[in-house]
């Protein structure tokens, strides 16, 4: 099991798309559980499930599947 606390948080695009990589590569390959609290939307095309967390409780659990994501770029 990995519990990862932000691990794409103050990286570059590319090196934080490394990680992500490695993550999904370690959990696919050897079965490693891995634990992510980050902002990072990106994760969420190598998570199984999302947990939201509120006020230091859990708000909504929900598999990826079950969601309707939407990333969009921000115009300069």
């Amino acid at each position: 099991m990995v519990l990862a606390d932000g691990p794409t948080g103050n990286l570059d695009l590319r090196t934080g798309t490394e990680i992500i990589e490695l993550l999904k590569e370690m959990n696919e390959k050897s079965g490693v559980t891995i634990i992510s609290a980050t902002h990072d939307h990106k994760m969420l095309s190598v998570s199984d499930r999302v947990v939201w967390i509120m006020d230091g409780r859990v708000d909504r659990i929900a598999n990826c599947d079950d969601l309707e994501i939407e990333v969009t770029q921000v115009a300069a």
